[in-house]
């Protein structure tokens, strides 16, 4: 479930801490989302349409977390849209509190 507001994940892969999730607007950085790697913070525009809220949380979730590191922004964009999409067929959406 993806809630507003921040967020703190914590994940199984050793002891790194959780992932930060925000929302602002992001307009006057022309992106709808950012992730700041050694933070491990993300950034997401609240002004998406759910699905699309979705994938870029997904794409910046992979630049934080996966071996995507060392992937083209092509390749990030590429697997965050088939996760979505996925996940979107499953059910999931996103609930405002």
């Amino acid at each position: 479930m993806i809630r507003r507001g921040k967020m703190d994940t914590r994940g199984n892969s050793g002891p790194k801490k959780g992932i930060r999730i925000t929302e602002r607007k992001l307009g006057k950085h022309r992106a709808v989302g950012l992730a700041h790697v050694e933070e491990r913070l993300i950034e997401v525009d609240p002004r998406q349409s759910s699905k699309d809220y979705l994938d870029t949380l997904v794409h910046e979730l992979l630049h934080i977390i996966g071996p995507s590191k060392e992937w083209p922004e092509e390749t990030v964009e590429k697997v965050a849209n088939i996760i979505t999409v996925h996940l979107w067929k499953a059910g999931f959406r996103r609930i405002y509190d």
